[in-house]
């Protein structure tokens, strides 16, 4: 059956959905989080939910899915030595640096590819297949057609797909706005949440909420992804409550243990205006994606307003409502936006609800319940014992010592050893060694060479378990010693590529028509192709009619597989394919050899530290969309019909006297700082 991972912004969190019925919960440490925000997880939280997991038969993922400067690289390897010891399912990263490292470094962390990779399509999952991983997260714009065809096309490989919570408005680690508006970086875990806020559509009027999305509750679909192979589904949540990751799961639970009465109580912790997202997406005529006039939690429908007497509302109920639950109606903030009125429920004797002033409500006002004081989530103990590292180690019984080998490792103790009577001595020997002590390592006994003469021995406990003790220290001494150390590169000068926006299209930054520059034509592919076989036919048609030396920029990994099979042209890492530092660059590299000639440093940077395999060109006044997504601002936004859609258009915005351009071309939009 598939996985039901859970979001965990707190050890406590984590507790709750297993409780209620995760299988697994994912989670981020302190540091190189995409959730800031959240408490995350210390060490001590991460050993002691990896011992609950390990006893419980429950699954945990870390995620490092942000992306990592040089200057980090060193603070990156720490953190991963430190996860490392603990041994989880499965480590999520974004950053393509971090590939090699912990392939070599940290064998024993399994790699998922981050949503932040923005893989969409068949050649993304192959890519990172071939890179090692064991595992993708799907980007969450697409169909379960399309994701259908994912699966089929590269079967041995696990794929997990988001099913329930919030709809970034851009693909996800494409998304500039964050970083454009308020400096903060959302590939650094800082999202600024610029979506959510309002726009002025200048040629209606209208401000509203445009690129608001409506949350995700896939619902029944988790049994299609089941009945699609798909290993996993996940909710979005790590800044949630108690009582949102409790009521979420059981929801989900209950669907997949084949219960189909289901409360839809989940929805009275958060929950804006619901869709299923781009799981039944056809292209036009798709139901309209965003919440443009309230971006904010809706809860459930509780009733409509039938009659008013002052302060006191009848309403035709919809569900239960007790005193203390979260009431809600809506009132217009504008021509284009409404405004929440909150309170807590009171009903009187006749079964009248109070509102908290007299005003007047329009008959068949909705009033929303918002919060459900039954829900009461009980706290977790965290008193938790906390897991240690267990390290394989191989034991030999000589005449007068016992050694032991071990990651490397291997010392001799002279040790008193008698002979003994009872064949016991080896069991004894084996559970004393096990025994878990205060460092970070246990051992776990694999083989004894048992050569002392008679075979039966008795060994005093107090010296097996100082011998323990000594060993497990050199085990933590070992791996404390441990440091990013920079590899052997050979330094080259590099490609130096001209400023980005001049080889740009007009609206967006990408184009496959080619610009000449200085003799040098150049491309630069779409960080989002669903029709792959149709987008690169038409580009090697094109290709074929260029003359001169071609430079073809790379925006997703997947284009890797495009630029290995079509080596008579030259590569760089365009804005999208993030060289955020050394590792990512030589990880490249070595894929693409000699064809991949440099690459834009990360946009978000203006420095680097050395060495490098190439120079990477820093491109400082280059300012990328807003956001690339594949909510069209014509159908979603301003709710225009598909009718005769010339399938491009421009549309003028402003927000607090900046303009903005929205350019939506076959279904996708732009948005342009102008």
């Amino acid at each position: 059956m598939i996985e039901l991972a859970i979001p965990a912004g707190s050890l406590e969190n984590a507790l709750v959905a297993f409780r209620n019925g995760a299988d697994a919960v994912y989670f981020g440490m302190k540091d190189f989080s995409a959730r800031k925000a959240a408490i995350n997880f210390s060490l001590e939280d991460l050993a002691k939910i990896r011992r609950f997991s390990f006893d419980n038969g429950k699954k945990i993922y870390v995620t490092v899915n942000t992306l990592v400067d040089d200057n980090n690289l060193q603070n990156a390897f720490q953190m991963l030595k430190q996860i490392e010891y603990y041994r989880p399912d499965g480590i999520i990263i974004q950053d393509l640096g971090l590939v090699e490292m912990i392939k070599e470094n940290f064998p024993h962390l399994p790699l998922h590819g981050s949503t932040q990779l923005a893989i969409h399509n068949i050649n993304g999952v192959k890519a990172l297949k071939d890179l090692g991983f064991k595992r993708v997260v799907l980007s969450r714009e697409l169909s379960l057609k399309e994701i259908n065809a994912i699966r089929k096309a590269v079967p041995d490989i696990e794929l997990k797909v988001f099913i329930h919570g919030a709809m970034c408005y851009g693909f996800s680690g494409l998304c500039m706005a964050s970083f454009i508006k308020t400096g903060r970086s959302a590939n650094e875990g800082s999202c600024a949440q610029v979506c959510r806020t309002w726009f002025t559509d200048k040629q209606s009027g209208r401000k509203f909420h445009p690129f608001s999305l409506k949350d995700l509750e896939a619902g029944e679909s988790i049994l299609e992804l089941d009945e699609l192979a798909i290993e996993s589904a996940k909710v979005e949540g790590r800044l949630k409550g108690n009582e949102y990751v409790a009521s979420v799961t059981r929801f989900y639970r209950s669907l997949l243990d084949g219960h189909r009465d289901i409360k839809m109580m989940h929805r009275t912790t958060f929950s804006r205006q619901r869709g299923n997202g781009y799981f039944q997406y056809c292209g036009p005529d798709h139901n309209r994606l965003t919440t443009c006039s309230y971006t904010g939690h809706m809860g459930i429908l509780a009733g409509y307003l039938e009659k008013q007497s002052g302060r006191k509302i009848y309403i035709n109920r919809e569900c239960r409502i007790n005193d203390h639950d979260g009431l809600m109606y809506l009132k217009k903030g504008g021509p284009d936006l409404v405004e929440a009125v909150k309170f807590p429920a009171k009903t009187l004797s006749d079964g009248a609800l109070l509102l908290p002033s007299s005003e007047r409500l329009e008959t068949r006002t909705a009033i929303y319940k918002i919060s459900d004081s039954t829900l009461n989530e009980k706290k977790p103990g965290l008193d938790i014992p906390e897991e240690k590292r267990l390290t394989p180690c191989n034991v030999q019984i000589a005449e007068k010592a016992v050694s032991l080998e071990s990651a490397g490792i291997k010392r001799e103790y002279e040790v008193d050893i008698e002979p003994s009577l009872n064949s016991e001595g080896e069991q004894r020997l084996k559970m004393i060694l096990s025994q878990r002590g205060e460092g970070k390592n246990a051992l776990e006994i694999e083989r004894i060479d048992n050569l002392y003469p008679g075979k039966n021995f008795f060994i005093n406990p107090k010296d097996m378990k100082n011998i323990r003790r000594d060993f497990c220290q050199a085990l933590d001494k070992i791996n404390d010693e441990r440091t990013y150390r920079i590899t052997s590169i050979e330094e080259d000068q590099g490609f130096v590529l001209p400023p980005r926006s001049a080889i740009s299209s007009k609206h967006t930054p990408f184009q496959t028509d080619g610009i000449e520059i200085a003799g040098t034509t150049y491309i630069t592919l779409d960080a989002v192709i669903y029709d792959e076989e149709k987008y690169y036919r038409r580009l090697e048609e094109k290709l074929e009619k260029m003359k001169g030396p071609v430079m073809i920029g790379l925006n997703n990994i997947g284009q890797v597989l495009f630029a290995k099979g079509h080596s008579q042209y030259g590569y760089f890492a365009d804005i999208y394919l993030y060289l955020s530092n050394r590792e990512c660059a030589k990880l490249l590299k070595n894929i693409l050899q000699d064809n991949l000639k440099g690459g834009y440093l990360w946009i978000e940077r203006a420095d680097y530290e050395s060495p490098w395999p190439f120079t990477p060109t820093i491109e400082k006044n280059f300012i990328p969309p807003l956001f690339i997504s594949r909510s069209c601002y014509r159908h979603d936004s301003l709710g225009l019909d598909c009718k005769g859609c010339k399938k491009e258009h421009l549309f003028q915005l402003e927000q607090n006297g900046e303009e903005y351009e929205a350019y939506v071309k076959d279904c996708c939009t732009y948005v342009n700082k102008k």
